[in-house]
């Protein structure tokens, strides 16, 4: 075996190690996907899915739950894939490595107008938002005080209920409807169970 063999076959090696960590990533990330929106899924069905019948339900289950997982897979899968790609093919640093192959896989997988998808962005958003904040308290780029936590909490509820009385329109379909409960339905006379 010559020396440049050797190199091929070592090539080889990382090569099958890479596409090992890339299937991997996916399955992953549709188990992950399987696992927590399954449950998600049962409950939210079950309790505001009453138009359905029993087959139904499960079927609508089924379908959020392969729906959550194959997207959060294919995110892993892609996102593992142009990491790969990246590294062997340019000299980026890894933060804008990630930060491209984030933005890439995140469009191509979360970019339709899904309610899976909205939900998943969502939350993302919402921890990206959190962790930003951290970020600033850690640099000192803004002071620290312990009222953020409070002020956070109290913008974004005020926010909210803005929204709700003025353009509620503009919120989610489901948020609407659980405000609508709270604060429109919980007016009426003996409305403790309408619409549950």
């Amino acid at each position: 075996e010559s020396v440049g063999d050797r190199g091929h076959v070592s090539k080889m090696g990382d090569l099958r190690d890479e596409l090992r960590r890339i299937l991997q990533g996916f399955l992953h990330g549709f188990l992950y996907g399987a696992k927590i929106r399954f449950p998600h899924a049962l409950l939210m069905v079950s309790l505001f899915r009453n138009d359905l019948p029993w087959t139904g339900k499960m079927d609508k289950v089924l379908s959020l739950t392969f729906n959550h997982a194959r997207n959060l897979g294919l995110f892993v899968f892609t996102y593992k894939s142009l990491v790969a790609s990246l590294r062997k093919t340019t000299n980026l640093q890894e933060g804008i490595t990630t930060a491209l192959a984030g933005g890439i896989g995140g469009s191509l997988v979360f970019g339709d107008d899904t309610s899976i998808n909205t939900q998943i962005n969502l939350y993302v958003f919402s921890r990206v938002a959190k962790a930003l904040g951290h970020l600033l308290l850690e640099r000192q780029w803004i002071p620290k005080f312990k009222g953020w936590y409070r002020l956070w909490a109290g913008l974004s509820w005020a926010l909210v209920m803005v929204l709700f009385s003025k353009k509620r329109h503009t919120l989610q379909n489901s948020l609407t409807s659980s405000m609508i409960y709270l604060y429109e339905d919980s007016d009426i006379p003996g409305s403790m169970f309408l619409n549950l």
